[in-house]
């Protein structure tokens, strides 16, 4: 009763059995992974590479392991690399992603065992808890190992993400690779991640050189408990058994914020040299501190059985932090409890130690150098008294007194101790001991307030103290006292009264700091001057007192005491003129918003190819064929000859799209017909391929027809697509032709060019005219901050409110740095440190609806060129462009009487501005400059503004754009989701 089941059952299997095919089996011994089947076959073949386009989302993908011959596929998505065989390198590991393994990199692949390199360990993805870099692969017997993969930013209360280790030499020969860079810990009072330790040399290496640890480890956070930056990896050591090897150098630590935000605060210490080889080979380098007082790493030292090598020279210590800049005085009258007395700079911070020596060998060798201790960083300037004025507070209030400014922090606590070494055992070759780290300056004292004008007797404030030098090594100089705040107008006297009312009595001087150990101390302060008397239709009123002369400096031991003040000249009895009022309001606009041109979807790479085989051609044709085939044959697979490729390109189309004809002339060169695929598309506009093989049509945006444009895409053609072999016979085929193109037998198949269109136009791209409205002045050092508001009204068409100038400001002060990890975007409008590119990009993506492209360009003239058409697109599509550059070159160009002063620099682009228009058919670029004035008026005294809408000589503009990289920001409207 049970038996017919059964049988059926077994029926039922052998129903479903497929016999394999010839084509299945070989694949078992050679062939290249696929995404179905991602391991080559066991004798030979490449381990399949993940792509975006078959790595499913969410997916960590594993690459493939290669036969006894060839290379491992690349992981993705945070999937490992795949493994070689026995000849070959490791693949790569996937880059982490944050959806996959909490943003992990993949680590990299194995290489071959008896030769090949380790695959590369891919990069920790940006995340909240940060993410790990992949671990470089390790050689087999001989070989270099694999760089480990750097760790990823986190963005929360996490640490950054450490540095993947780098991969181990060649038991026999090769390097080690050098360890992954920390990730950075953005958010304040967080540590940046270690760096990853770099590489050893293999366990009986006759020769290699370790690799050196993470080379920056992550930057620490600032403020809240605490911010620290990451330690150093350290350096790779050499084998345990090794002939000759070098230590690999440590890491450097990461950097903590350059100006102090809490007394704890701290860079990381860097990583520790690695030693030598067991016989004979150097020890490795510390690393050096990073900013905030980080110590240096010890040298390594030789092998314990050295007969030659040099002990590691220790790292030097990170510099000290400087003390944050002091809180400006405020309008007690808007905000209770607000103090009219700009608050003290903070202390500098201690500069690290230095690192140890490393010993040297004792019979031929020496010690390394001790580290330099780090300077000590300098005292923070304090805040600015409040200046009072009518609208804001009562009259007769005093000028708020200046912060005093902050202590100079002393320096490196010491240099690092020297190593030892010696000649044969009798002559010492120790290591020099590394020196003290110098104190750092005392902040400047902050300025007075001004006294407010009436007919009250008021006093301007006093000015700050300065700060004393820090004690170190060498003593810091003292900084000079603040100035004393100007004293109040006297009120004008009422018409028919006796007298108008007295000046207020000028500020004294501030007192100069001291002088650090064998420092100068600081130059007195200037006194504020009296206050004018006011007018009076009788008597007019008395000039204030002028204020006293701030007290020099006391020097430091063996230093000069500073030079006193000068006490300030009494006020006038007469009133003067007042002072000018001030600017008004920008008008509301007139014109319309730029609107944004939408932009052609790019084409789709396409290819021409026959469809009818030349080996089926020939088959059909006779013996006398077949034979000329199999002889074409033979010399494709074993000499084949490269294409060539020439390109016509036609005149623009008459019609309303300007169309281009380009006819690609292919030529096989080894008896086959060619097939063409364009490989690269246009930027600027579309391809498709044409009714003929070879012909490609090519259409600019349509944003870009009118005014022009020049673009280019590439095409590549193939002769051996016609001269594959079908089944078993074109996977042999396949094989030995891939060996003769490896020992250069023949040339590969395919080769690729660029070919140039013009689209022929008015040249002008974008409306200055019309993009005036969008200008925004500037009062601060935060020209960058502004460049980024008036790029974000223009792209967005919205009229700047009349506080965005304070409104970024707030904002920049209260977000966290993305370039500056651990630090805040803006530090203080007391300060003259502004808003870094990528901050002001982060912060235009928070608070608006738009999106910000950053790209930095070759800074030579085929960069340009391409910087240049990438604007002039941006411009014609109704975006917004910020660019930067010097102000010595670009100003001094624009003829706005810009006088260069002896420290102005011409290669460092030190201002950011908005282009708004290219005019080639002129040769001018419009740009909408916040800070940009000229020479006044006869009669008058501020410069005014003409920065709004200002032509630059095209050549001025591209001259001062260079020594930026062509710094080139796009900004652009979200488009709405419906």
């Amino acid at each position: 009763m049970t038996s017919k089941p059964a049988a059926a059952s077994a029926t039922a299997k052998l129903s479903t059995f497929t016999a394999p095919t010839p084509e299945s089996i070989i694949r078992i011994f050679v062939g290249d992974g696929t995404a179905a089947n991602p391991n080559a076959g066991i004798l030979a073949g490449n381990g399949y590479s993940w792509t975006a386009e078959t790595c499913a989302a969410g997916t960590a993908c594993n690459g493939g392991n290669s036969g006894v011959f060839g290379n491992g596929g690349n992981g993705f998505n945070g999937g490992n690399g795949g493994s070689a065989g026995w000849f070959g390198d490791g693949g790569a590991g996937g880059a982490g992603v944050a959806t996959v393994n909490g943003g992990a990199g993949g680590n990299g692949g194995r290489g071959g065992l008896i030769a090949g390199n380790g695959g590369a360990g891919g990069a920790g993805a940006q995340v909240e808890a940060g993410s790990t870099g992949g671990r470089g692969g390790s050689a087999g017997l001989a070989g270099n190992g694999g760089v480990g993969g750097d760790g990823g930013r986190s963005t929360g209360s996490y640490h950054g993400g450490n540095g993947g280790r780098g991969g181990n030499g060649g038991v026999f020969l090769g390097d080690g690779a050098d360890g992954g860079a920390g990730g950075a810990a953005i958010q304040n009072g967080q540590t940046g991640g270690a760096g990853g330790n770099g590489g050893d040399t293999g366990l009986f290496t006759i020769w290699g050189t370790n690799g050196t640890g993470g080379a920056s480890a992550g930057h620490g956070g600032a403020g809240g408990g605490g911010s620290f930056g990451g330690r150093g990896g350290d350096g790779g050591n050499g084998g345990l058994f090794s002939l000759l090897a070098f230590g690999g150098n440590g890491g450097a630590g990461g950097n903590s914020p350059t100006k102090g935000v809490t007394a704890t605060d701290h860079g990381g210490n860097g990583g520790n040299g690695g030693h030598g080889g067991l016989w004979a080979g150097s020890g490795g380098n510390g690393g050096n501190g990073g900013i905030g007082g980080g110590d240096g790493g010890d040298g390594g030292n030789v092998g314990l059985l050295s007969v030659f090598g040099a002990g590691g020279d220790g790292g030097a210590g990170g510099l000290g932090q400087d003390g944050y800049v002091g809180i400006n005085g405020a309008d007690p009258g808007k905000v209770p409890g607000n103090s009219i007395n700009g608050t003290a700079g903070s202390p500098g911070g201690a500069g690290g130690s230095g690192g140890r020596g490393g010993n040297g060998s004792w019979i031929l060798g020496s010690g390394g150098n001790g580290g330099s201790g780090g300077p000590g960083g300098d005292g923070g300037q304090g805040g600015t008294g409040y200046s009072p004025s009518p609208d804001s507070i009562a009259p007769g209030l005093l000028g708020g007194n200046g912060g005093d400014g902050g202590a100079g922090g002393p320096g490196g606590a010491s240099g690092g101790a020297p190593g030892t070494g010696a000649v044969f055992f009798v002559f010492t070759a120790n290591g020099e001991a590394g020196g003290s780290g110098a104190g750092g300056k005392g902040g400047k004292g902050g300025n007075g307030g001004n006294g407010l004008t009436s007919t009250d007797e008021t006093v301007g404030g006093n000015g700050g103290n300065a700060g004393n030098g820090g004690p170190g090594a060498a003593g810091g100089q003292g900084s000079d006292g603040g100035n004393g705040g100007a004293g109040g107008t006297g009120g004008t006297g009422a018409y028919g009264t006796a007298q108008g009312g007295n000046g207020g009595n000028g500020g004294n001087g501030g007192t100069a700091g001291d002088g650090g150990a064998g420092g100068q101390g600081g130059i007195g302060g200037s006194a504020g001057g009296g206050g004018t008397g006011g007018n009076s239709t009788v008597t007019a009123g008395n000039g204030g007192a002028g204020g006293n002369g701030g007290a020099g400096g006391n020097g430091g031991a063996g230093g000069q005491g500073g030079a006193a003040g000068e006490g300030a000249d009494g006020g006038t009895p007469n009133g003067v003129t007042g002072a000018n009022g001030g600017r008004g309001a920008n008008g509301s606009p007139t014109a319309g918003a730029v609107t944004a041109a939408a932009s052609a979807a790019a084409a789709s790479p396409g290819s021409v190819s026959a469809s009818v085989s030349a080996w089926a051609h020939s088959l059909a044709a006779g013996p006398a064929a077949f034979l000329s085939e199999i002889g074409r044959q033979i010399g494709y697979i074993f000499f084949n000859r490269a294409p060539s490729l020439t390109f016509d390109v036609g005149g623009q189309g008459t019609g309303p799209n300007k169309q281009i004809v380009v006819t690609a002339n292919g030529f096989g060169n080894n008896g086959y017909p060619v097939t063409y695929t364009v490989t690269e598309q246009p930027k600027y506009g579309t391809v498709v391929a044409g009714e003929q093989p070879g012909t490609f049509i090519y259409t600019a945006n349509d944003a870009l027809i009118n005014p022009g444009i020049t673009d280019s895409f590439t095409v590549s053609v193939d002769n051996g697509t016609q001269a594959q072999l079908p089944g078993i016979a074109g996977m042999i085929q396949g094989l030995l032709h891939s060996l003769a193109i490896m020992v250069g037998a023949a040339k590969p198949d395919t080769i690729a060019d660029t070919v140039n269109v013009t689209v022929a136009g008015t040249g002008v791209y974008g409306n200055a005219q019309q993009a005036k409205q969008f200008w925004v002045s500037q009062s601060y050092s935060n020209c960058q901050m502004q460049a980024a508001a008036a790029a974000v009204m223009q792209a967005l068409g919205l009229t700047p409110p009349a506080d965005i100038e304070e409104q970024w400001v707030t904002w920049a002060k209260t977000t966290d740095s993305v370039a500056r990890p651990g630090d805040k975007m803006y530090l203080d409008a007391n300060t003259d440190i502004g808003v870094a590119t990528e901050d002001a990009i982060a912060l235009m993506e928070q608070h608006y609806n738009v999106t910000a492209t950053r790209t930095l360009y070759d800074a030579t003239q085929a960069g340009g060129q391409v910087a240049l058409r990438d604007l002039q697109a941006a411009l014609a599509e109704g975006k917004a462009a910020m660019i930067a550059y010097p102000v010595a070159i670009v100003w001094t160009g624009a003829g706005v009487g810009f006088v260069p002063q002896a420290d102005t620099s011409y290669t460092q682009a030190d201002h950011a501005a908005v282009v708004t228009e290219v005019d080639l058919a002129n040769g001018l670029v419009y740009v909408n400059d916040s800070s940009m004035t000229d020479n006044p008026p006869a009669g008058t005294t501020p410069r005014p503004n003409v920065g709004q809408g200002k032509a630059l000589p095209i050549g001025v503009f591209m001259a001062g754009w260079q020594v930026a990289n062509y710094d080139l920001t796009i900004v652009s409207a979200k488009t709405p989701t419906t």
